[in-house]
């Protein structure tokens, strides 16, 4: 049986994280090891139901623009650097101009 090599998804994870220092914290460390190509930062406002009560507080948003076959490298690397108990980590596939899926995957170490 041959083994081949996962094949390249573009696509987008989105994080929220409670303050704006986290969230470049994390954005940053995912573009130095090569994880990320690119992270936007947002603020954001959350309304959610956590442990029974419902919370609305301000976030930051990251969209993280990377292979989702390092979803879980990602994800792990997220949740270690992260202060929430359960961290959003979540993933969309992304239809992008060839050029700039081309761009993505050169900033990746998964090249």
């Amino acid at each position: 049986m041959t083994s081949t090599a996962p094949t390249f998804q573009l696509g987008l994870i989105l994080v929220t994280t409670g303050s704006e220092a986290e969230a470049r914290t994390i954005a940053k460390s995912l573009v130095e090891t090569q994880l990320a190509a690119c992270v936007a930062l947002k603020p954001i406002e959350s309304i959610y139901r956590w442990q029974g009560t419902i919370h609305q507080d301000a976030e930051y948003q990251l969209v993280i623009k990377t292979d989702l076959c390092l979803f879980d490298q990602i994800a792990a690397h997220i949740t270690q650097q992260h202060s929430y108990e359960l961290p959003e980590i979540v993933a969309v596939p992304l239809v992008a101009t060839e050029a700039y899926g081309q761009w993505v995957r050169e900033q990746l170490n998964n090249i």
